[in-house]
């Protein structure tokens, strides 16, 4: 694994930018954080590939919004001109050769944004698994860390983040559509491995940090305060949603024997659900001394605990950033909410009837609140 060559504490950024580039503004992550940075004063620039997406949205008139394909140079560097800081948060799971076309998109934003004087690049990828062997997704997100460090931007930031806890999140979905629709669920053995999830509200406040702490060109673990098993993560969520299943341990089960019925049975993307599947096997943990609590100290919040991020994630649309939100894919969303403190189901489908009747969830497994705006402070 490559060390941060650029690590360097006397190194400095410079004051905070004001003038922000957001690429993939509809997308899961930048579609959340974007209201964030506006609430801190921030000029944001929303690039997306196709800027009406954006005007149905709570904050899209208060956006300047720009086309911007990632594959067309000069879109690109229209796109980037005039900003101090930009958020790269662009990765694709489509097709066999989603890892070269990734970095070669990234080659073409980095160089764009050294061009045009960008002060700062934040990238969010995936933590690092310990050993050699990386999954080919996750492998791609270090390649494109390494892409964007060499681009000549004076600062990049990458935050390597946990599984994302929260409604939209494709690792969420993921989980939840398997567990509301499957009564007897198979765990493979791959799915012993440790990981450490972090909630999308404890991620944007290290993208928040990551924009304005005076930080050389670094790499940051972004991570909850659990270590589990995503065995343990799948039993979670039924604890949490109030479904009773049952579990079967499995030992060797090829990852297409996985994949195959999980795309069928979840509904998600299936090049998404291929390329994630593989990386369920790899010990993804925050490296000692190097998470967002120890390099990012303006992060006040203590982050949320997977129950904690889960009970939010399952509140009603629009209830907080853990909850889903209108900028989410259509096939986003479960079966259930929970609404104070009652499993609710939503569906109609044949599915749902797997579900049985409404129950009360225990007081020691009540809901909590929305969580409040979790900005760091300035």
């Amino acid at each position: 694994m490559q060390m941060d060559k650029h690590d360097d504490p006397q190194e400095q950024a410079p004051a905070p930018p004001r003038r922000v580039l957001v690429t993939g503004a509809s997308g899961y992550v930048g579609s959340r954080l974007i209201p964030r940075l506006l609430d801190r004063g921030y000029d944001v620039i929303a690039a997306v590939r196709s800027p009406n997406k954006l005007e149905a949205l709570e904050w899209g008139a208060r956006v300047t919004a720009v086309p911007m394909d990632a594959a067309d140079p000069e879109q690109v560097e229209t796109a980037v001109q005039g900003v101090d800081a930009a958020y790269y948060l662009l990765h694709s799971m489509d097709g066999s050769g989603f890892a070269e076309q990734d970095v070669a998109l990234a080659q073409d934003f980095g160089r764009a944004c050294a061009q045009a004087g960008v002060q700062r690049l934040v990238y969010l990828g995936g933590l690092v698994p310990r050993g050699d062997r990386l999954s080919p997704h996750l492998a791609s997100r270090l390649e494109v860390e390494e892409t964007l460090r060499d681009s000549g931007v004076p600062v990049v930031v990458a935050l390597r983040a946990g599984i994302l806890i929260g409604g939209g999140s494709t690792s969420f979905e993921l989980i939840r559509r398997l567990v509301e629709r499957m009564p007897l669920i198979p765990l493979p053995g791959f799915m012993r491995a440790s990981i450490q999830p972090v909630a999308i509200t404890d991620a944007l406040n290290a993208l928040v940090a990551a924009l304005e702490a005076p930080l050389p060109t670094t790499s940051i673990d972004v991570v909850g305060p659990d270590v589990m098993s995503y065995r343990e993560l799948v039993r979670t969520y039924a604890d949490v949603a109030g479904i009773k299943r049952r579990f079967v341990n499995m030992v060797r089960v090829p990852y297409l024997l996985v994949s195959v019925p999980a795309t069928w049975i979840t509904g998600l993307p299936g090049p998404t659900v291929r390329a994630l599947v593989p990386s369920l096997g790899e010990d993804l943990r925050g490296r000692a001394g190097k998470t967002q609590r120890q390099l990012l100290p303006s992060i006040h919040d203590e982050p949320l605990h997977v129950t904690e991020a889960y009970r939010a994630s399952l509140l009603p649309e629009g209830s907080g950033e853990q909850a889903l939100s209108p900028a989410d894919p259509e096939w986003a969303g479960g079966d259930i909410v929970l609404k104070r403190g009652r499993r609710v189901r939503t569906g109609s489908g044949w599915w749902t009837r797997l579900l049985g009747t409404h129950h009360s969830i225990s007081a020691q497994r009540a809901p909590i609140a929305p969580p409040a705006n979790h900005a760091t402070k300035a």
